[in-house]
């Protein structure tokens, strides 16, 4: 059986962290998959970049924090843009460990919410 439920995404301002306007979109309600490392894998090709790159699904970052004039989104579609950004020069991997707790206890607060009902 398979199920088609709605995408639920949250986006969490970095504004508390030092980063106004530094906005990361992440997946509330991520499914269940299976993932098999290839034999030969790339330094990105574990379950820590598989994993997270399926929870964070795009980085928005300022204009101040940009080369140009406006807003730049990095989208995030496989492990290996994840691990690109998370090694970029200039990126502030602590970004990720906050994002992540922000995220979990929004994930928490949900699931809380939902046994209330």
């Amino acid at each position: 059986m398979a199920f088609k439920l709605p995408r639920l995404t949250t986006d969490i301002d970095c504004e508390p962290i030092g980063y106004p306007g530094l906005v990361v979109t992440c997946w509330l309600n991520v499914t269940a998959e299976e993932w098999e490392p290839p034999e030969k894998a790339e330094p990105w090709e574990t379950q820590f970049y598989h994993a997270l790159a399926r929870v964070f699904e795009r980085f928005t970052f300022p204009p101040e924090m940009t080369d140009g004039d406006e807003a730049e989104v990095y989208e995030i579609p496989d492990a290996k843009a994840f691990y690109d950004l998370m090694n970029a020069p200039g990126f502030d991997q602590a970004i990720v460990l906050w994002v992540q707790s922000v995220y979990q206890d929004q994930r928490q607060a949900r699931l809380e919410a939902e046994q209330k009902n």
